[in-house]
């Protein structure tokens, strides 16, 4: 873990991701608190808007892989954080002045989805150039703790200022953060390695279709990582993103507690990025869904005890953390050391893509089941996830069979 945690070429990025993530997890809270209060909580037009949100990740996925491969990660990453920034101050300046309507909301959730996957892929491809294989898990690790902290400033920023003040300043602190992870960034060295080529969408595309069909035929093992998260995803960003908040405000009548919630949660996953190395001595694609089993069971465990009393939340939210910290670093792990080198950056954009359109999806899918189950719909979602990754490791121990059988 020395080796990661003192390596200086870290630093600057490590300073970066750190920042940027506390305005990225603020900037979640403060947009599930303005949709619902500008549609008045009705679950499937919030799913709807969430839809909208994610639905840019189809094109800007592969740019993002296509891009992270094909040009310098620190001028990817500054495009990216410098268009989060415009877009948050556009929101800061619209909200505040009582100009934003729900079509402004989802135009401007459309462009911060286009930021993050611009820089997701470079900052993932950043790590392999840096570290050697074996210290991998341990730098991914040492991020997810960087983004668990952050996890847990952010959304208790949002609480503490809108305990004080309108909700617009919650953005402006998110825009004051983009802007400090801009000049982080700068001190990162350019990477040479990456020769600058002219984006075509045609090849961009084609790439992407032959991508997948080279995973599904000769990397059986990263495509159903990819496939079964992406399942898993589909049930739980919606409950994550505006169901589990718009319960809270609900039940409790406190927007502020939403804020405190997440952060209890993200102390867990903090804790569980620490432990990661210690605990995980091998990650695994099995792992991977097992994890992803775990987590879904948890999530039951959450909805209930939504309805008993605070502290059981507390405690039930604090447990899911953990275990979606394990999920989170075994799901990158998993694709840094089953990527063919040369090919990491695209088959993060792919997974991004495929991953935040599950995302995307599963606003839908949440405003069907709250129409159809009502308020049994907090549980249909967590059982879904618990299904899909029990699917998804049925399939990987066919595939190894298989294998098997052809060696």
């Amino acid at each position: 873990m020395k080796e990661v945690v003192f390596n200086r070429k870290l630093l600057p990025l490590s300073l970066s991701s750190f920042i940027s993530k506390i305005g990225d997890f603020a900037h979640e809270v403060v947009f599930a608190l303005i949709t619902i209060e500008l549609l008045s909580g009705d679950i499937f037009y919030i799913g709807m808007v969430y839809f909208l949100k994610f639905i840019p990740y189809l094109f800007s996925g592969p740019v993002g892989g296509w891009i992270a491969d094909a040009f310098p990660f620190k001028k990817n990453m500054l495009l990216s954080d410098s268009l989060r920034l415009s877009v948050t101050l556009l929101m800061f300046i619209t909200y505040h002045f009582g100009l934003l309507n729900i079509v402004g909301l989802v135009l401007c959730a459309m462009l911060m989805t286009i930021g993050r996957s611009l820089f997701q892929p470079s900052f993932r491809s950043y790590l392999p150039f840096v570290l050697s294989k074996e210290n991998l898990p341990e730098g991914n690790s040492l991020f997810q703790i960087i983004e668990d902290l952050a996890s847990i400033i952010g959304p208790l920023l949002c609480a503490l200022i809108i305990s004080v003040a309108d909700k617009s300043f919650v953005l402006l602190a998110d825009s004051f953060t983009y802007l400090l992870s801009l000049i982080c960034l700068l001190f990162l060295k350019r990477n040479q390695t990456h020769k600058e080529k002219k984006l075509s969408f045609t090849d961009l595309f084609t790439d992407t279709k032959e991508s997948i069909t080279n995973l599904r035929h000769h990397q059986t093992d990263l495509f159903m990582v990819i496939i079964g998260t992406t399942a898993c995803v589909l049930f739980t960003a919606a409950l994550l993103k505006y169901v589990l908040p718009a319960i809270i405000v609900e039940h409790y009548l406190k927007e502020e507690l939403v804020g405190y919630v997440f952060s209890v949660m993200a102390t867990g996953t903090v804790i569980g990025g620490i432990l990661y190395p210690r605990i995980i001595k091998t990650s695994t694609p099995d792992l991977v869904m097992k994890a992803w089993m775990l987590y879904g069971a948890l999530f039951v465990l959450v909805s209930i005890s939504t309805n008993i009393n605070l502290p059981s939340l507390f405690t039930s939210v604090l447990i899911l953390g953990f275990v979606g910290a394990i999920v989170d670093i075994s799901i990158i792990t998993n694709i840094q050391t089953l990527s063919r080198q040369g090919e990491l950056g695209k088959n993060y954009g792919l997974y991004s893509t495929v991953a935040n359109t599950g995302e995307s999806l599963s606003g839908l899918v949440a405003g069907a089941l709250a129409m159809i189950a009502g308020g049994f719909s907090f549980i249909c979602m967590a059982t879904s996830i618990v299904i899909s990754a029990r699917w998804a490791l049925i399939k990987l121990r066919q595939e190894e069979k298989t294998d098997e059988r052809t060696i």
